[in-house]
């Protein structure tokens, strides 16, 4: 071959290296983004391959989502507990006068609470048990028993004991009237303390002490009353024992269950077989028997 066309292919060769070359430096010079579209394919595998990174992402977007609404949550049920409690005070105080949820707010100094949690309140301080709201929408403390003083804290318990409802708590008497030790104390003669426990706390129930039940029992009495035994005996026996000495005992004098039965399907009335004649067409038909 002729080395002068050999000479013109290389030197051919070597510049349109040299164009390629400067045609990318330009690109690259003149390109605004940074994006690598390989590099980001590493990055995506690395993190969907990494469980630390997940877990990581996935705490970011919870704390993010359900933080704020548990926190306004949290604003609101504690505004209320406030406000029960700050209720309960002029309430103890003999504040006896109703407030609306703006005069409590700026009692409170409460000024800095969004309107979403103001809605909130207004929705859900009626619906409170120990609110009650007048005629006006004003709120007031209400206590577990409309007690006052000595004369009508005797007449509750004096209510509750015919009424067969128990004893009252100190704690509930607590929130109606204050100094309420001092009062049980005045009747600590008519009154029964028994000490319990209510939400691993410990608090004292009253009962009326009813002076028609007081009344004085022989001691040979109760002697006996305390020796016999009867643990080995069941009821049966203990039946047959009172029978033998003459002593009825009570049998179905309870209420007796009626059971009501179903009412029964009536059957249908099947008719009796009964041959048809055709009378009416005794002219027509004909005899061929013979």
């Amino acid at each position: 071959m002729d080395p002068a066309l050999l000479k013109q292919q290389a030197a051919f060769k070597a510049k349109a290296s040299q164009a390629i070359e400067m045609a990318r430096k330009s690109t690259a010079s003149t390109s605004h983004t940074t994006y690598d579209a390989e590099a980001s394919r590493k990055k995506k595998r690395r993190v969907y391959n990494d469980p630390q990174l997940s877990v990581k992402s996935l705490s970011d977007f919870n704390t993010k989502t359900v933080l704020p609404h548990s926190a306004s949550s949290a604003v609101n049920f504690g505004t209320m507990a406030k406000i029960v409690d700050y209720m309960k005070k002029r309430h103890l105080s003999s504040q006896q006068w109703a407030l609306s949820l703006k005069e409590i707010l700026e009692e409170l100094q409460i000024y800095d609470l969004g309107k979403k949690s103001e809605l909130w309140l207004q929705e859900s301080l009626p619906m409170n048990p120990r609110l009650t709201v007048d005629e006006n929408g004003k709120y007031l403390f209400k206590p577990p028993y409309k007690v006052k003083g000595k004369n009508s804290l005797l007449a509750l318990l004096k209510k509750y004991h015919t009424e067969g409802k128990g004893g009252i708590l100190l704690s509930d008497l607590n929130e109606c009237i204050p100094a309420a030790e001092k009062h049980i104390e005045a009747l600590s003669n008519v009154v029964i303390d028994v000490q319990t426990m209510i939400n691993k706390r410990k608090d004292h129930v009253y009962f009326y002490n009813d002076p028609d039940t007081d009344y004085e029992v022989d001691e040979k009495f109760k002697s006996l009353w305390r020796n016999a035994s009867v643990d080995h005996l069941d009821e049966k026996k203990i039946e047959e024992y009172l029978q033998k000495h003459g002593i009825d005992v009570m049998k179905d004098f309870g209420p007796k269950k009626i059971t009501v039965a179903p009412p029964k399907r009536k059957l249908p009335r099947r008719r009796a077989n009964q041959k048809v004649h055709n009378e009416h067409l005794t002219d027509v038909l004909e005899d061929y028997s013979t």
